[in-house]
């Protein structure tokens, strides 16, 4: 299971990144500055956005699902069962416990942002896909919150890349990126 970047050139406006590398089996995080591409190249990776040449490939693995950096962008259910029942996952699913997600008819727009995000990320980590990508998942959660994502990182199986600033937070096996001067490095 492998994602290759195959002369990968992103550009926005004066914003341009490039990346020949690929990602294996295992955790990946990626650290750089803001408006390095981060999330650019996550929604790439994840197949929502083009990019102007080169090749993403998928090896092994099913579609990526992408975590946005602000959960609020990917709610599509008016209650919080509805907006689980929308990723196809049972609610009833330990995950949802572990992130201490209370699962109500309360509309998610009404929660907090770290409680939106636990329910996103419960969501995602629920449906166990091949490739996970994660766009600053840390953010607005607490200490405790921060520490079991972090288990449930390392914990998983595939693929996982994981774009953030928080790096003390980091599974200890993790494979270290950083994108700087329009490319992405393998630390």
């Amino acid at each position: 299971m492998r994602i290759v970047l195959s002369s990968v050139q992103l550009r926005a406006g004066a914003f341009s990144f490039a990346a020949d590398d690929f990602f294996s089996e295992g955790v990946h995080m990626i650290s750089g500055r803001i408006g390095s591409g981060k999330s650019t190249l996550g929604s790439a990776l994840a197949g929502l956005s083009e990019i102007e040449s080169g090749k993403i490939i998928l090896e092994g693995c099913g579609s990526p699902i992408l975590l946005m950096q602000f959960p609020e962008y990917q709610v599509t259910g008016p209650t919080v069962v509805r907006e689980i029942s929308s990723w196809g996952v049972p609610r009833g699913d330990p995950t949802f416990s572990s992130l201490d997600v209370e699962i109500s008819d309360r509309d998610p727009f009404t929660l907090s942002r770290g409680e939106l995000k636990r329910l996103m990320l419960a969501c995602v980590f629920s449906k166990d896909p091949d490739v996970l990508i994660l766009d600053e998942p840390y953010a607005s959660l607490d200490i405790s919150a921060k520490e079991v994502l972090t288990g449930m990182i390392e914990n998983r199986r595939g693929i996982t890349i994981v774009f953030s600033h928080e790096t003390e937070y980091a599974p200890n096996h993790a494979v270290w990126w950083k994108i700087e001067s329009g490319g992405l490095h393998r630390e």
